[in-house]
């Protein structure tokens, strides 16, 4: 890690490795938890009121509980593959 990186760079790095780690957990959870669960996390994230508070006046937020929604329907719908 003795790369210097702009502050950009920087970010962008951190996104990266949070989607690379989100990944592994969400590989771990479609082992582990009953579809209950899997549905439940979801819905939790929908439930999220967007009219008041911090989240209301953050764009950024708002877009990444819609693209985490999006991420967690999209792991857990699809067809289960054939081993």
């Amino acid at each position: 890690m003795s790369q210097h990186l702009t502050p950009e760079e920087e970010v962008l790095s951190d996104v990266v490795a949070c989607q690379l780690v989100i990944k592994q957990i969400l590989d771990v959870i479609d082992v582990i938890a009953p579809v209950e669960v899997r549905e439940k996390m979801a819905g939790q994230l929908k439930s999220i009121d967007f009219s008041a508070g911090n989240a209301a006046s953050d764009p950024v937020t708002r877009r990444a509980v819609q693209k985490a929604i999006a991420l967690i329907e999209l792991k857990f719908s699809r067809p289960e593959e054939a081993h």
